[in-house]
């Protein structure tokens, strides 16, 4: 494992855990971070923080995990599956794709590409849809 997938992995091992702090450790002080590509970016980790304090509140069963990874340099690009229950537990899984720029061995920047209407349709309790199932198995 490269030391830039190692470093991902460990963030997402410590907000399994909900360790603001863990995940901030894995971060450039200056970081840039699109939660939802499109929208105005997170700079620096107070502004991380704040975000990741509301995201997680009553998150449980965390599984966001990694299915395939690429890497050039100081990028890493990496597909997954973000699983957990939010706060009403509502069982939300859904596939995205991660980009990861890195500095002295930290993740300066950070977006996710994520489909939204998966989510509103896992928060309204629809089922999710029979052809994407074998993506987040």
């Amino acid at each position: 494992m490269n030391q830039h997938l190692q470093r991902v992995q460990q963030m997402i091992d410590a907000w399994k855990q909900l360790d603001v702090d863990g995940v901030l450790d894995c971060l450039t002080d200056d970081v840039e971070y699109h939660y939802l590509v499109g929208h105005r970016p997170l700079i620096g980790k107070d502004w991380v923080r704040k975000f990741l304090n509301k995201f997680g509140h009553g998150q449980s069963a965390i599984k966001w995990r990694i299915v395939n990874h690429a890497s050039n340099g100081d990028l890493l690009m990496v597909e997954g599956i973000d699983d957990y229950l939010d706060a009403e537990g509502n069982h939300i899984r859904t596939p995205y794709m991660g980009v990861f720029e890195f500095r002295d061995g930290k993740i300066c920047g950070w977006r996710d590409y994520v489909d939204t209407a998966l989510i509103t349709m896992a928060k309204a309790r629809e089922p999710f849809p029979e052809w994407l199932e074998a993506l987040v198995a």
